[in-house]
């Protein structure tokens, strides 16, 4: 029997503009610009359930830069990604056949408790998915099992 546990707090992302002047694009040429911060309650927010993703990561807590400004005041790294938890296990048997041959069982799981590891939310404030969170990074609970004969 084996197994391994996976535990990692959230990984830290940016909020940006996406655009420099909404309908107009990125005026600046510069990408990657941070808006300014209008409610700063809620700096630090792990945003990590599609649930409540939105209600987290508002996008009326940001205003676009005007043209012109370099950045906003929002800093880099200021929301974290949900955590991740993740067990894969496995089992095997042996048995002697004969002398010289062995018959091997195992059965392996991968996410074994079907956990859930959700990507970022949309961070790009022109976006229509802003603060959306749609998509996993890992796939659902997987088994395999293996009969061998060795000899």
């Amino acid at each position: 029997m084996s197994s391994v546990l996976l535990l990692k707090s959230g990984t830290p992302f940016n909020v940006q503009t996406g655009s420099d002047g909404p309908g107009f694009g990125n005026v600046d040429g510069n990408g990657g610009d941070r808006p300014n911060l209008l409610d700063p309650s809620i700096l630090g927010r792990t945003i990590g359930n599609p649930d409540t993703s939105r209600l987290l990561l508002p996008r009326g807590a940001f205003s676009y830069i005007v043209p012109g400004q370099e950045t906003g005041n929002l800093g880099r790294n200021t929301f974290r990604k949900g955590p991740i938890r993740n067990v894969n296990a496995a089992l095997s048997k042996s048995w002697v056949v004969r002398q010289d041959y062995r018959l091997r069982f195992s059965a392996e799981s991968i996410n074994l408790f079907n956990t859930p590891q959700f990507a970022d939310p949309g961070f790009e404030l022109s976006n229509p998915n802003f603060g959306q969170i749609t998509n996993t990074l890992n796939d659902g609970r997987t088994f395999r099992f293996a009969l061998q004969l060795l000899f």
